[in-house]
């Protein structure tokens, strides 16, 4: 939770790089940035605006000029903390949730099961319970569903490694990126940022796209 302050500065013109991206943490609706008062643009919370008189929400009224900048600030701060190892170790924990491990368990079980039911199916034919024939069908039948299952497990191990690696050069890049800019841009704000909920006691919350920056995400 981000703890916004109360300072003036001159906004740039038409250079409101949260738009869209602002929400009221009380009743949910988009917030939007309106007319100066002392240098400032100001925030008001759409709900109030459109129906004040039913007090359905309130103002939310406060500098949009120094949230722009503690957002930045914050954000440029977080990523300068954050390490590659850091973030691999996120992404393999989304994909833990994701359940390629389950996935991968489920098929070296089935496979374990199948080569139990080759060595039962040995034991019968040695007390005479099947023929050989029958033996020799069922054996070519298991061994292609082992097969089968094999190159699937295969398939899936090396999806879990391409989309590991996906995923962490694509977060690694969007960091690297926004450090690279003097002033970022509304376009990387979007990348990186799903919404933004501001409170009425001037508290913020900041969610970004990638579920494993929220789990980085340190609280100041």
């Amino acid at each position: 939770m981000v703890i916004v302050q109360n300072y003036n500065r001159n906004e740039k013109k038409n250079m409101f790089l949260l738009d869209g991206l602002l929400f009221c943490y009380e009743c949910k609706h988009k917030i939007g940035v309106r007319g100066k008062k002392n240098g400032n643009y100001y925030m008001v919370c759409n709900n109030y605006r459109r129906n004040s008189k039913l007090k359905l929400c309130t103002s939310h009224g406060f500098s949009y000029s120094n949230l722009e900048d503690t957002i930045i600030d914050y954000i440029k701060n977080f990523f300068k903390k954050i390490d590659s190892e850091k973030i691999e170790l996120e992404v393999k924990k989304g994909m833990t949730k994701y359940d390629y491990g389950k996935v991968l368990q489920k098929l070296e079980n089935e496979i374990k099961l199948i080569n139990n039911n080759i060595d039962q199916m040995y034991v019968d034919k040695l007390n005479n319970k099947i023929s050989e024939e029958m033996y020799e069908r069922l054996l070519k039948k298991f061994r292609s569903e082992i097969k089968q299952k094999e190159k699937e497990y295969m398939e899936i191990k090396q999806q879990k490694e391409e989309a590991k690696q996906d995923d962490t050069e694509k977060i690694k890049s969007i960091v690297q990126d926004f450090l690279s800019l003097n002033k970022p841009t509304s376009e990387i704000m979007k990348v990186i940022i799903n919404r933004i909920e501001i409170h009425q006691d001037k508290n913020v919350d900041l969610y970004f796209n990638f579920k494993q920056l929220n789990n980085l995400k340190e609280k100041i």
